[in-house]
């Protein structure tokens, strides 16, 4: 009886088919120098390719990631020829995000790497996060009590306030409080690349430097005790909104594939690499953050989201995947975590999850970034083509009035002459 009831299980796993239609995988690039300067001359040499380049560590963990991705979707999933028709390989123009997709492409392609889209960085809302909107010096000023002064510096560089909440933090920590003007975040990566650090950068003191170098980050990214709904959805909402309309599209394509036996799989497989400040504001949107890296850790190097739609039994549904360390060859998966979706299940309702997070959706971030402000007062009438064209009949209407007066004048003045005339004569 045992024997049929599994029998009768496999018939129903076997009955129901999930196809695959879409994957977005978005991650952080990998390990890199330290942005700003390092602390040694065994640092300096170690990170040789230059400040916030990618180090040869960050080389290997991209060949790692390659190497996950390829054996879960290249053949299954992609042409293993690389067909550029099927991906779409996006990248920050930052030098290390752009070393790593190169990576993992070549990794996944050996044959062929995939083409990498790119665009400049004052014009990339996609995967550059903004940090130089007016709205964000205001939230940072209320944040940090800032004055005009600050507020000036924090115009000219926004990362003056990141220091201001790195310090912030570093006040409050026991173990850091007398540590204020050490360059915690280069010591952070000289520890983890295995190099020598001062004695007091024990163990402890680097735990604890990375809650406060989350610190830094979150203010920067508008998640945690500094969370803006606004700040989000200019970092990550152009992105969500592409993920998003590209699920929809896709379900729409296969709906018309079933009767008109066309193809969709136009960039069925989209790869992003982008930075921190992307990952965390995405994750914060998709209600994650804390579920997958804790409550004050900011993400490791090569941390991913990879979203999977499927169709079972011609049904969409979604599933959502959290890679977060760097040598990890499995990937999490959080489905039942993320906002909207229906908790402890292994697939959420394709719909459910496009509809997740409306609030940190835009298709313009630009315009709600750089907003200019109105020059016309609340009482002023601005001219729109109706008004132009009334006022043209206007201004015609009034010729016309004016001619017609001066011909009755004019008439009436001849008949008046007309009618001494004859007098006269009699």
């Amino acid at each position: 009886m045992r024997v049929l009831f599994y029998v009768f299980i496999l018939v129903i796993i076997a009955a129901i088919q999930a196809q695959l239609i879409s994957v977005h995988v978005i991650f952080r690039h990998g390990a890199r120098a330290p942005v700003l300067n390092v602390t040694s001359e065994e640092a300096k040499s170690y990170f040789y390719r230059g400040l916030g380049q990618l180090t040869d560590e960050g080389i290997e963990q991209a060949k790692l990631i390659g190497k996950v991705l390829k054996d879960r979707y290249v053949n299954s999933f992609v042409d293993s020829r690389m067909l550029p028709t099927q991906l779409l390989f996006r990248s920050s123009p930052v030098e290390r995000c752009l070393m790593t997709i190169q990576t993992v492409g070549s990794t996944m392609f050996p044959n062929a790497t995939p083409p990498v889209q790119t665009m400049p960085r004052p014009d990339d809302f996609l995967l550059v996060p903004k940090l130089d909107c007016s709205f964000q010096i205001d939230e940072w000023a209320l944040f940090f009590n800032l004055t005009e002064e600050e507020r000036d510096k924090a115009r000219k560089n926004p990362w003056f306030v990141s220091d201001k909440a790195l310090r912030k933090a570093t006040s409050k920590s026991v173990t850091l409080q007398e540590r204020s003007e050490e360059n915690l975040p280069a010591l952070i990566l000289e520890k983890e690349a295995g190099l020598a650090v001062p004695a007091w950068f024990n163990e402890e003191a680097y735990k604890e430097s990375l809650h406060v170098f989350y610190s830094a980050l979150s203010v920067m990214a508008s998640v945690g005790e500094y969370k803006s709904s606004k700040g989000i959805r200019i970092k990550a909402g152009l992105l969500l909104d592409k993920i998003f309309n590209d699920i929809q599209e896709k379900i729409r394509c296969h709906e018309k594939k079933s009767v008109n036996r066309i193809s969709c799989d136009q960039k069925k497989l989209q790869i992003f690499s982008s930075h921190d400040l992307l990952i965390l504001p995405l994750l914060e949107a998709l209600g994650i953050r804390e579920d997958v890296l804790g409550k004050e850790l900011p993400p490791e190097f090569l941390s991913a989201i990879v979203i999977e739609t499927m169709l079972v039994d011609n049904v969409p549904f979604v599933k959502i995947f959290y890679r977060g360390n760097p040598r990890e060859i499995t990937l999490r998966d959080v489905t039942g975590l993320v906002r909207n979706c229906p908790p402890k299940q292994p697939l959420c309702p394709a719909d459910l999850f496009t509809s997740c997070c409306g609030e940190f959706i835009t298709a313009d971030p630009k315009s709600e970034c750089y907003e200019e402000p109105s020059t016309q007062s609340p009482n002023e009438w601005a001219m729109t083509p109706i008004s132009w064209i009334l006022f043209g009949i206007s201004i015609v209407l009034i010729l016309i009035l004016i001619v017609m007066s001066y011909l009755v004048i004019r008439y009436k003045n001849r008949s008046v002459v007309t009618i001494k005339k004859v007098c006269l004569e009699n």
